[in-house]
């Protein structure tokens, strides 16, 4: 008989009331027994808690209180957490029906893995139309290359790393909403070699609408700038390898340029500027190549994931 992993599911949220039902229900229609669900609920002002309630009987834990971020109220759940591994699943999102079975076969048959990482889609909530799809191993692999440059996926890791490689960033480093905290994450583990194993399926869905931040222009702005001051901070460290310095200056131009993209067709000129001044500073008479590289790389993929039909 197969010895199914105990997972712990963290969920949190604030104000989700149009689309937390589906998220629970996601959870209640997996048919994984071995499971533990924790709710963070950051004061919600809307029905949230009332749906949160009403789906008492499949959570384990509930606490709603206020927190300095999504990201800390998640760092709260994992030291409460009795799950081997953890995984999480965030308010606007549910799983694919069969994931945690997927997940756990991949955790009993790969056991020195701890990470295990599943392909993602990216659904329109009002149209249902799916935008992004991305599920290959290519893409999915935990290497520098990818966590830096492609979108960050859904994981679920055991629970012991975060004990040996830190939580989530919980807040910016000037302290503000820190947007982008999954991807520092994952830097970090790629930058100490961690490894993960794929499952080339979907389990991960993803729901788009107007009040998701990271669909807003002004958020893909502030998420541009924080990849540039993660970068910033990793590249003050002395221990990396050329290798790392090179591929963290790579990102470091790339998200320049994309901004310097962004601020051209606004006609923001003071900072067009700034941003270019900022870019040669880093790659010399190179940032002229990456001014037009990146953007063009970052199309080419992201046309490789989008859902055309």
């Amino acid at each position: 008989m197969k010895n199914y992993p105990k997972f712990t599911v963290i969920i949190p949220v604030k104000n989700s009331e149009d689309t937390l039902q589906k998220t629970f229900d996601s959870l209640r229609y997996q048919d994984y027994k071995n499971l533990e669900i924790i709710v963070m609920d950051g004061l919600s002002s809307d029905n949230t808690m009332e749906i949160v309630n009403n789906n008492s009987e499949i959570i384990d834990v509930i606490i709603s209180e206020k927190d300095e971020s999504s990201a800390a109220a998640c760092n709260k759940a994992i030291d409460i957490a009795t799950g081997d591994f953890i995984g999480f699943l965030y308010a606007d999102d549910y799983l694919e029906m069969n994931a945690l079975n997927l997940i756990a076969d991949a955790a009993i048959n790969e056991e020195n893995t701890n990470i295990i990482s599943y392909g993602l889609s990216i659904e329109n909530l009002e149209t249902k139309k799916i935008i992004l799809e991305s599920n290959k191993k290519k893409n999915i692999s935990l290497n520098l290359n990818n966590i830096l440059f492609k979108h960050v996926l859904n994981h679920f890791y055991k629970r012991d790393i975060f004990k040996k490689y830190g939580y989530l960033m919980p807040l910016y480093y000037d302290n503000t909403t820190f947007y982008s905290n999954d991807r520092e994450f994952l830097i970090r583990l790629a930058l100490n070699n961690v490894k993960n194993f794929v499952i080339e399926e979907t389990l991960y869905k993803m729901t788009h609408h107007k009040n998701s931040y990271s669909g807003s222009r002004s958020g893909l702005v502030k998420i541009r700038e924080e990849h540039i001051g993660i970068a910033d901070s990793y590249l003050e460290k002395s221990n990396l390898s050329y290798y790392k310095q090179k591929k963290l200056i790579d990102f470091k131009s790339h998200n320049l340029s994309l901004l310097l993209v962004w601020y051209l067709y606004k006609r923001n000129l003071k900072k067009f500027i700034d941003v270019f001044n900022m870019g040669y500073d880093v790659k010399g008479y190179y940032w002229l190549i990456d001014i037009i590289k990146c953007p063009i790389s970052e199309l080419l993929y992201r046309a490789s994931v989008k859902k055309w039909v």
